[in-house]
């Protein structure tokens, strides 16, 4: 069972060894966990949720107006079928994305935006999510035996992307009754927040290698382990493999989720407190921006599913 955790932004006791212990098991046993987080901007992530739906389910032709250009700029609109994140399935994703990379410096031009409205409300909550994964990697760093202030210089907001995602209800044909929508895979950088509508659909993989049915539980955020983190802690958090499964949902299901992913000339090396004699550095130092881009580049590559890549 995924763990919860008690999160509040403004208390200073998480710093403290107990919420330390239980950060470090969490994420060890599991590589996610669910934080309650009292005084997060819940308000703001529902007008996030509108803006979303808004978004969506506006015509193709309104939504082509803001595609997706490259996977090195990692902005825009995505339809379904643009994307696999699975790539050795041969079979892309079946939802649709709007994918912001570093909107602190993407904040123009306007045409790039549905509306000055919705930019606007995605920036505060972007600078919102940083607000809680600074208050999570700062934590991290403290039980790596690191300067508080690691992250500071390395997560500036480079490959900080914010992502809105619709997977659609399921229809009648049983075919779609179990549909993968996302493929099977890892996220690649340090940690994701994920927030759910209601509507379920995420699946995790125990170490058993069963899939686990995340509950879509409403004013949550679920956090995960990515590549990198795997990396830096010489695996003792492991970037756990999930995918988006169709439940048998009679609405769209729409997801945000915030992936905070290192600026790309960082050196991803083991820390010293995670190797050991026993337990040796299993990796060579990468740099992040080449391990993001590869893997980017993989999940947006054309004719995948004939084969043809």
């Amino acid at each position: 069972m995924m763990p919860e955790l008690q999160w509040p932004l403004s208390d200073s006791q998480r710093k403290e060894p107990r919420p330390l212990r239980r950060l470090d098991q969490g994420l060890r046993d599991h590589g996610f966990l669910r934080l309650e987080v009292p005084d997060f901007d819940w308000h703001r992530l529902h007008l996030v949720f509108t803006g979303s739906r808004q978004f969506f389910t506006q015509s193709m032709a309104e939504k082509r107006r803001f595609g997706y250009q490259s996977a090195s700029e990692n902005f825009g609109y995505q339809g379904v079928s643009e994307e696999a994140l699975n790539p050795a399935s041969g079979q892309f994703d079946a939802k649709e994305a709007f994918t912001m990379r570093n909107i602190r410096q993407h904040s123009g031009p306007l045409e790039s935006w549905p509306s000055a409205e919705f930019q606007r409300l995605m920036i505060a909550f972007y600078e919102q999510c940083f607000e809680l994964m600074a208050s999570i990697t700062s934590s991290i760093a403290v039980i790596a035996g690191l300067p508080e202030d690691y992250f500071q210089s390395r997560l500036s907001g480079e490959n900080v992307t914010l992502r809105l995602l619709r997977y659609p209800a399921a229809t009648s044909s049983s075919a779609e009754a179990d549909q993968v929508l996302a493929g099977e895979h890892t996220d690649y950088g340090l940690l994701t927040l994920l927030f759910q509508d209601g509507a379920p659909g995420l699946e995790v993989q125990d170490r058993e290698g069963v899939w686990q049915l995340v509950p879509a539980v409403a004013n949550r955020v679920v956090v995960n382990v990515g590549d990198l983190m795997q990396r830096w802690t010489n695996d003792a958090y492991p970037s756990t493999l999930h995918r988006v499964r169709q439940q048998g949902n009679a609405v769209d299901r729409y997801s945000v989720a915030f992936f905070a992913d290192p600026n790309s000339n960082v050196e991803v090396t083991p820390w010293p407190t995670f190797v050991t004699a026993e337990k040796p550095a299993r990796y060579q130092t990468i740099l992040s921006g080449e391990h993001i881009q590869a893997k980017l580049e993989a999940s947006h590559r054309p004719l995948l599913s004939a084969g043809l890549e």
